[in-house]
């Protein structure tokens, strides 16, 4: 397709350094968005924002639609199921699809399934004909399309963005996740306030976002698999890949680190309309505001490791971030107002989303470009089980209390990092290897 935009660089080869953005030689706000001055970045990033303000707006409106019709914690959890279980079926395929296909249309396609979807959730609840098994079976679609969407995105950014310039750019993809995290719920609680828009607009305004995505998707050249080398059977391709984790030095150790708070503390967010309804007892407004909330402090986490730069000391800071994650967990739910607990949710956000933006630059920086697709998919498990994580969750919230069963959630995490860190060899290795490279990047 033809594009106004100049020719990608190739996979293996970076771009040439802004002088302003290389290596450890930028600083402040220069060095934070210097990936930015990538052209075929900046669309892609642009396309995602309004991909993920879609996204951040589900997160709300399903929540929101599960408890309305059932009034249930434990149907939240449920509901999440479905997403969960297409991503734990389907995840490892999507990752060798990565490695395969071409990535840009695989994006382009997931994108105009999850419009379908969301124009069909309107046309539900707009003839009164939406019950929650519907939200189930979409959340399976959904979950799919997603398990071959992200590894393909995130093989994609090593391509346009070079390596010196990677730790970065996955690191303002995070913080689109985030920024979006703002608006999104922001717009979300907004229009479920509104009598004539209420839950039909919000689903029709996903859709043209993810409309929006597309245009902008298929101005982007490149994305287009390796034609210098043969591709193995699938079936073989994937083997292939779960071999390379298992015999990486530190990858296992990372996507551990990944794994644990992912699976027991992200579920969190699921919990919001219990929070609203029966903790503060406040309009569906302040739903879409416990969202932008903790958006706000996760976009604040992931810009500040987009600023790290390659001298820094990631383990450490990821361990710190992870910990703080579960303490700002038991604070939130032990807050005994509305004002404490947007307080709270401000460092939960800066705190989780931190450690998983630093996690996931982590893990794509020490793979090899052919296995990038791969590798990310498995990494993504970890957001798949965490849907399993929410129904027993839920169900804790209905037997002992949202607040009681948070505070739970966030002592597990504690306990469950500090075991890794402590009784894993993996994490010695992680720190002696994460040595050798900060004296090879200080003495370049």
């Amino acid at each position: 397709m033809d594009s106004s935009l100049p020719p990608p660089p190739a996979v293996r080869a970076a771009p040439p350094a802004h002088p302003r953005s290389a290596g450890t030689l930028a600083t402040g706000w220069h060095r934070t968005f210097s990936s930015l001055s990538n052209p075929h970045f900046r669309v892609l990033w642009l396309s995602m924002c309004f991909s993920f303000t879609a996204i951040q707006m589900s997160f709300i409106a399903q929540g929101f639609l599960t408890y309305d019709l059932t009034g249930s914690a434990t149907a939240l959890g449920l509901v999440g199921l479905g997403w969960g279980a297409a991503q734990i079926t389907f995840t490892p395929i999507g990752g060798v699809a990565a490695d395969r296909l071409h990535k840009r249309w695989v994006i382009i396609i997931s994108h105009c399934v999850m419009m379908s979807t969301s124009l069909l959730t309107a046309v539900l609840i707009q003839t009164d004909t939406i019950e929650v098994w519907h939200i189930f079976m979409l959340g399976l679609v959904g979950g799919t399309v997603f398990s071959f969407n992200i590894p393909a995105r995130q093989a994609w950014i090593p391509e346009l963005v070079g390596k010196d310039e990677l730790m970065n750019a996955v690191a303002l993809n995070t913080s689109a996740f985030t920024a979006t995290g703002i608006v999104g719920p922001a717009i979300a609680g907004g229009l479920l306030g509104v009598p004539f828009i209420g839950l039909k607009g919000a689903y029709i305004l996903m859709a043209a976002c993810f409309a929006v995505t597309v245009l902008l998707l298929l101005r982007l050249p490149g994305g287009a698999p390796s034609t210098g080398r043969t591709h193995p059977h699938p079936y073989r391709a994937l083997l292939d890949g779960l071999r390379y984790v298992r015999g990486h030095n530190v990858l296992p150790i990372l996507i551990l680190m990944g794994f644990v708070p992912i699976v027991i503390g992200m579920p969190y967010r699921s919990f919001f309309p219990v929070y609203q309804e029966e903790v503060y007892g406040v309009s569906e407004v302040w739903l879409g505001a416990m969202g932008a909330t903790a958006a706000v402090g996760a976009l604040i986490g992931s810009l500040s490791v987009a600023a790290l730069t390659n001298t820094a000391k990631r383990s450490a800071i990821q361990l710190v971030g992870g910990l703080a994650f579960g303490v700002m967990l038991i604070v939130f739910a032990a807050a005994p107002s509305l004002p404490l607990g947007l307080l709270a949710l401000l460092f939960v956000g800066l705190a989780s989303n931190g450690y998983w933006a630093l996690n996931n630059t982590m893990v794509l920086g020490n793979t090899d470009p052919e296995f990038y697709g791969r590798v990310m998919s498995v990494y993504m498990l970890g957001w798949s089980f965490s849907s399993f994580a929410s129904l027993p969750e839920g169900r804790l919230a209905d037997a002992i209390g949202v607040q009681t069963m948070t505070a739970g959630v966030g002592v597990v995490l504690i306990v469950a990092l500090l075991a890794v860190v402590l009784l894993l060899p993996g994490h010695r290795r992680l720190r002696e290897h994460e040595g050798r490279q900060i004296e090879a990047a200080a003495g370049g």
